[in-house]
């Protein structure tokens, strides 16, 4: 009797097993459905975040969040800043990059657990010969973030405020 009621447990452990990795697999799956990836090129780069967003942050000439910074200014070439924003991109958790161009770097941050995709788009110009970073992060999916792309933006401006690199004009 005792060994039935513990075949039964067993059974009925494994029956919820199982429904819960089909759960999660087919949860995973429709967000992926419902949020593919689209390469944002740099003309394509976003001019502001949707008003009153909670899922954003733009650093930029219409900033939102992030501290309200409008630029940050850089005394290297382009080239040197793309790389070193790529370098701590590739050392991110869940992230793939989807294009790379001379003044722009288009990033994807997923989460760990349920796959939310984020956008980390990072673009560059030059004025004065000096190279002038403008930064746009948004979630895909949902109204608000809790918070994780501002977070996101001020650790990666934390990190590129810090940095050195080689004293040139923009090119």
């Amino acid at each position: 009797m005792k060994l039935l009621t513990s075949y039964k447990l067993t059974k009925k452990r494994v029956y919820v097993t199982i429904f819960i990795i089909i759960f999660y697999l087919t949860a995973v799956m429709c967000i992926q459905i419902i949020a593919p990836d689209r390469i944002i090129t740099p003309e394509e780069f976003p001019e502001s975040c949707p008003e009153k967003s909670m899922n954003c942050t733009m650093v930029g000439p219409e900033p939102y969040r992030g501290e309200g910074r409008t630029e940050i200014r850089f005394n290297s070439s382009m080239s040197e800043v793309i790389e070193e924003a790529k370098k701590w991109s590739e050392g991110e958790l869940g992230t793939s990059i989807l294009g790379e161009w001379d003044n722009q770097l288009h990033v994807v941050f997923r989460t760990l657990i349920w796959k939310f995709p984020d956008d980390f788009i990072i673009n560059l110009h030059c004025e004065n010969e000096v190279t002038v970073m403008n930064i746009y992060s948004k979630s895909r999916i949902g109204i608000s973030d809790l918070g994780v792309n501002d977070d996101r933006v001020l650790d990666f401006t934390k990190h590129m405020t810090k940095v050195n690199l080689s004293q040139s004009k923009c090119t």
